[in-house]
Formats: structure tokens, sequence, C-alpha cells
């Protein structure tokens, strides 16, 4: 039976951030805050799964690879909680839920996403100080990748993208800050925590970088009406021949970064595959 690697992301989410029920009301609501967009249902979890598979790659035990992986969902929620806020893409609904500041109000939403971006830092640094190096190593990964240089460098770009970009150069950086560092940080840094060699995570970022991409395309693709395109897309900009034609590219090209990796590796390919298929 397949390995429901969003389950035991999901559970240990629930142990490293449990519900509390003897604090003072703010706190609490925090907490509650913090836990609704964490722990709902039908999240897919693709980057910790990632960061999961990564481990299986590497014949490591998925249980030292999962603080990790934890901290990372944590980013992502995070992002989603501030992307849905009036003052960004004012959505009042998430997975057919009341988005985070319509469950709770803006105000609490705001310190929810500052709470889970401070903590997954903190996750990571107590969950691996025994080997300190790989810690601060990891830690500077995970925060590049989610700052100014990665995430939210990306979310920049697409605010002001609102009246459409028009170079497909410009998109790429968009997305690949906005989308693909936080899927490529799931592989390094699950490399860098797993003690990879340095040839085995050039291959992962290799293959990171190229799967952020090729997500993006098959997000866009999945997204795409012909009546109303969405500006900031590559189906807007290219037209969705093109788009699957870049996505079916930068398939290969994850793919051929394991190319020297044993089977313990297929799961990754499995998932490059898997997300070149979704929007069909």
């Amino acid at each position: 039976m397949p390995v429901d690697y969003s389950a035991l992301v999901l559970k240990a989410l629930d142990q490293f951030f449990p519900r509390l029920d003897d604090r003072v009301p703010g706190w609490l609501r925090l907490n509650e805050s913090m836990r609704y967009s964490l722990l709902q249902e039908g999240a897919k979890r693709f980057r910790p799964t990632l960061s999961c598979l990564t481990a299986v790659a590497l014949g490591k035990p998925i249980e030292e690879v999962m603080p990790f992986a934890c901290a990372l969902e944590c980013i992502h929620t995070y992002s989603l909680i501030h992307d849905d806020l009036p003052s960004m893409d004012n959505d009042d609904f998430r997975r057919g839920l009341p988005t985070n500041h319509k469950k709770f109000d803006e105000a609490t939403a705001i310190l929810a996403g500052c709470a889970l971006l401070t903590d997954a830092f903190a996750l990571v640094a107590e969950s691996y100080a025994e080997k300190p190096e790989l810690a601060v190593r990891a830690i500077s990964e995970l925060s590049r990748a989610a700052g100014s240089h990665g995430m939210v460098g990306g979310q920049a770009i697409d605010m002001a993208a609102k009246a459409g970009i028009k170079d497909a150069d410009e998109l790429q950086l968009m997305h690949q800050l906005k989308t693909g560092a936080l899927i490529r940080v799931a592989a390094v840094g699950a490399g860098i925590v797993l003690e990879a060699t340095e040839e085995q995570l050039e291959d992962l970022s290799d293959f990171g970088a190229a799967l952020g991409f090729a997500f993006q395309l098959a997000d866009d693709l999945l997204d795409y009406d012909q009546d109303r395109p969405e500006q900031g897309s590559y189906c807007a900009l290219l037209g969705p021949e093109q788009t699957r034609e870049l996505l079916i590219e930068q398939t290969d090209e994850a793919l051929d970064a394991l190319i020297d990796w044993d089977e313990r590796a297929q799961p990754l390919r499995d998932l490059a595959e898997f997300n070149r298929d979704r929007s069909r």
C-alpha cells in the first residue's frame, strides 16, 4: 500500500503545534487560527511530501526529515494566509472553507501568518540542534527561499503584475521566486539535514528548480480559461499549447537531474511525472 505522506505530515504538524486550552483568550485565538489553516483537510502538502520522498531517495528514515518538512509547510501556510488578505488577493474562501481572516479577523490572520513563519525556523533550529552546522545551513537555505530573494520577492513581482506581464523572462523570474523557490528548497533542505553529499545536493537543486517551474506551468494549465485568461500566467502570455510544451521540457530536465540515482529515487521521478500529467 502506498505511503500517505500528507497524512504523516498532518500528524506531525498536530504534534508540533498542539491545541492550547489553558491560555489567555488572545493567545488561544492565535493558536486556533494557526491550526485552522495549518491542519486543513484537502491541503496537498506537496512541498513536505517532496522532502519525505527525498529522504526515501537518500535511503534515510522519514522521521529524520519530518521537522524540516513541517517547517516548510508552516511557511507555505503563512504565505496562503497572507495572500488571502484584503490588501493582497482579497479571497473569502480557500479549499471551500472561509479564509483565515474571514474565520477569525484580519489582525489575527496577520499574527497567525507571522507566527507560523517565525516558528518554522525555531522548529528547524531545535530539531537539528545536535548538528548545528547542518541546522544553520538548512535555515539559511529556507530563509532565502522564503524571503525577498524567494517567495516574498516573487509575490512583490506578482502584485505589480496585475496589469499583466508581457515579458517571458520576467514571468519566469516571478514564478521561480514565488512558487519555485520553496519547492526547490523542499528537496535541497531535506538533503542538507539528511547529510547528502555535495553532488547529491546539486542534483536535488536541479531537480527541485525544474520541478518548481513545472509545478507552476501545470497550475497555469489547470486554471486556464480561454474566455478570461488570467493575467500573469504562462497561458495568457504564451498560450496553452506552448505552455504544455514548456511543462514537458521542464519535467524532462527534472528527470535528467536524477539520471544517475538508483531505484530509491523512483518516487521522486513519479512525482515529477504526476505533476506533468495532472493538467491533461
